[in-house]
């Protein structure tokens, strides 16, 4: 198939042509301070139960390595 080529594309503006915008620009986030405990709290669900990293590798004890393509 051939290409097509774009009917309505416009020719790119020149450097004088393009509009800024005006105002102060991007304002900076003030800084935040979070509780440690609440962070812990909000958490906690996540961290209940997990296994530790010889009851992870306990599962991979009887694997066998991949062998490639």
């Amino acid at each position: 198939m051939e290409g097509k080529q774009q009917q309505n594309a416009s020719p790119p503006k020149s450097l004088a042509e393009i509009e800024l915008p005006a105002g102060d620009g991007p304002k900076p986030h003030p800084p935040r301070f979070l509780d440690p405990r609440i962070v812990e709290a909000h958490f906690a669900p996540l961290m209940k139960a997990r296994p530790s990293a010889r009851e992870r590798w306990a599962g991979k004890a009887n694997s066998t390595a991949f062998g490639g393509l």
